[in-house]
């Protein structure tokens, strides 16, 4: 259980990683833009950022409905 409580908490900073790179890259794109920069590789970070830490947040959050209720919960 320590171990997915960790993984959870990762998933939460990633989370937190990429709302912080968001709002960098949404506030810096003018600069970005006249400097001749690309957001290819920031754009695909996030992708995956955004990705892994919200499936591993719901697959905690599952985790702890199906502990606290004593039922299998599923999805689908």
């Amino acid at each position: 259980m320590f171990a997915l409580a960790g993984l959870a908490a990762a998933a939460l900073v990633l989370l937190i990683v990429a709302i912080g790179v968001t709002v960098w890259l949404r506030r810096s794109r003018e600069q970005r833009r006249a400097e001749g920069k690309t957001n290819v590789g920031w754009i695909a970070f996030l992708i995956i950022a955004y990705l892994l830490s919200i499936s591993y947040l719901a697959f905690f959050i599952l985790l702890l409905v199906s502990a606290f209720t004593g039922e299998s919960v599923t999805v689908g």
